[in-house]
């Protein structure tokens, strides 16, 4: 697949609709359709309907490691032998 960056507007209409044709899921369709159906209907940003608190926890929770609240494969089945014990 081109890289969506070098394309020009009929290019990636078309690539958009070939990658939507292959999808056979409902879940996936409603959720293109109820995302374009809002991007085109309003131009609120969402980010503005959020509290300064709640912005800033997002946006730290973003930029977090994504290992910072994972465990390692031996640690985990220590916790799962000890859980099974009880």
């Amino acid at each position: 697949m081109e890289n969506i960056t070098n394309m020009n507007i009929q290019q990636m209409q078309q690539q958009l609709i070939n990658q939507i044709s292959t999808v056979n899921n409902e879940d996936i369709l409603r959720m293109l359709g109820e995302e374009l159906t809002y991007s085109l209907e309003s131009h609120t940003d969402l980010a503005t309907m959020l509290s300064a608190d709640d912005l800033n926890e997002l946006t730290m929770l973003a930029n977090e490691p994504p290992e910072k609240d994972t465990m390692s494969l031996s640690e985990f089945n220590n916790i799962m032998e000890q859980w099974r014990m009880k």
